[in-house]
Parts: C-alpha cells; sequence; structure tokens
C-alpha cells in the first residue's frame, strides 16, 4: 500500500533542513535587520560644532577642534577656512592667511576663501594682492554680490573711483538687498561729481538701513553740494540721531 508522499520530505530525514514554520516557535531565527537598507546617522559637524564653540566663547576648545580635524584631514579646505576666520578674530591674521593660503591649494575656485583672503590682504593694506584674490574670483563667478563688492569697496580705497562704479553696479544687480553696496557706490559716485546718482545710492542705503549713520551723512555732504541746505541739515541730524542709539 503506498503512503502519501511528504510535501516536506527532507524533514523527516534530516530535522536542520526542516523549513523554519514546523520547527518549534522558540527555535525560529528570527530576521536580521537590514542595516544596510537603513540611513545611516551622521555625527554632528565638527566645523559646525566649532563655530559653535567659538560663538559661545569657548575658542580654545573651538581651536583645538578644528586643528585636530586639519590634523586628520589636511585636505580639508572648509576646515581651514573656519580655522582662519578664528584666528583672524584673535589678531593673528598672519596665521590666518596661511591657514587660507592652505586651503586654496586644494580648492583654488573656491571663491568664498578667496573673498575671505582677500578681505584679510585688503585690511592689512596689501591691495595688489587682494585684487588678485578678487579677479580670480570673479572668473569663477562674476555674479557674485560679494566679490563685485569687495571689488568696489578695493578700488574705493585706493581712490580709483570710476573703476569702482562698474563692480558695484554689478553688485548692486545681483544683491540689490545690501546697504554697503549702495554706500559705496554713492561714496564713488560723489568723488567723481555725479551728485543725482550718488544722492539716490546714499538714499537707497538709508532706506535699507535706516540706521546706516554713514549714508545719512553722504545724503547731508551731497544735498549741501546741490545747494539744497535745510534739507541737509536734517540729514545731518538724521545721522546724530542714528550714532545715539
Amino acid at each position: 500500500m503506498s503512503h502519501p508522499k511528504s510535501e516536506h520530505p527532507a524533514a523527516a530525514s534530516d530535522p536542520a533542513a526542516a523549513p523554519q514554520a514546523f520547527l518549534d516557535p522558540a527555535e525560529q531565527e528570527l530576521p536580521l535587520p537590514a542595516t544596510d537598507e537603513r540611513p545611516t546617522a551622521l555625527g554632528p559637524d565638527p566645523v559646525e560644532q566649532a563655530t559653535d564653540l567659538a560663538a559661545r566663547g569657548e575658542m580654545s576648545a573651538a581651536l583645538t577642534m578644528l586643528r585636530a580635524l586639519i590634523a586628520r584631514e589636511s585636505a580639508n579646505a572648509r576646515a581651514r577656512a573656519a580655522l582662519a576666520g578664528l584666528l583672524e578674530k584673535r589678531g593673528d591674521v598672519e596665521s590666518a592667511l596661511g591657514e587660507l593660503g592652505r586651503a586654496l591649494e586644494t580648492t583654488p575656485d573656491d571663491v568664498t576663501i578667496l573673498c575671505a583672503r582677500a578681505a584679510m590682504l585688503a585690511s592689512r593694506a596689501r591691495y595688489d594682492l587682494a585684487e588678485v584674490d578678487l579677479r580670480r574670483a570673479a572668473k569663477v563667478n562674476d555674479r557674485s554680490a560679494e566679490v563685485q563688492v569687495q571689488l568696489g569697496m578695493l578700488f574705493s580705497k585706493r581712490a580709483r573711483w570710476r573703476e569702482a562704479i562698474e563692480p558695484l553696479l554689478a553688485a548692486v544687480a545681483a544683491d540689490p538687498t545690501r546697504d554697503d553696496t549702495h554706500y559705496y557706490l554713492g561714496e564713488a559716485y560723489n568723488h567723481i561729481d555725479d551728485l543725482p546718482a550718488a544722492l539716490a545710492a546714499y538714499e537707497a542705503a538709508s532706506t535699507l538701513q535706516p540706521g546706516n549713520m554713514r549714508a545719512l551723512q553722504g545724503i547731508g555732504i551731497v544735498l549741501d553740494r546741490l545747494g539744497r541746505p535745510a534739507e541737509a541739515a536734517a540729514a545731518y541730524r538724521r545721522a546724530r540721531e542714528s550714532q545715539k542709539r
């Protein structure tokens, strides 16, 4: 007499081969977690951590963290730029410039780092070197408001007023909300005796930042030059009031 075939013939001869559905529940294997399918949680960004520490006044801890990071990742341009910013705040501009230089060895076309170094160089009256960095940054991104306003400011510091106008106008076109750009544009126009344009630029700056004392003083100077002394006096008064706030 023939017996019906078992659906799982291996179960009788080899218990280890039995499907888990036929095993005692206590002996069934739990499924392995699909670790490779789940996103790995990223740790806190050390550069941001260092920046936060510095903002809370823990400068030494911030510097230590960034230096340790750079020791592990010497090509980390972002960490070097952050370290440079902290060193500049401590007054160690030469070391800051060194860090920015090493950062640019890794990322030579980083506009943000080029602008940072240009600003530091300009603060040390190294205008020629600052201009080299800004020209290089402009080749990478000539629509950057920061690049163009720094060029305009640099030319203004060197009394190259006419040259300052073009980059400042480009900066206004890229970001019309920056009051400093309008102010420097007013300065440039004032120095080449384009008084209506200077007045408009100073007024734009004071509209964007009502307490901009320099812009208000600029308005007063231009109004005086235009033969409008009463309006000039009002502008000077507003400038003095903004100084008291």
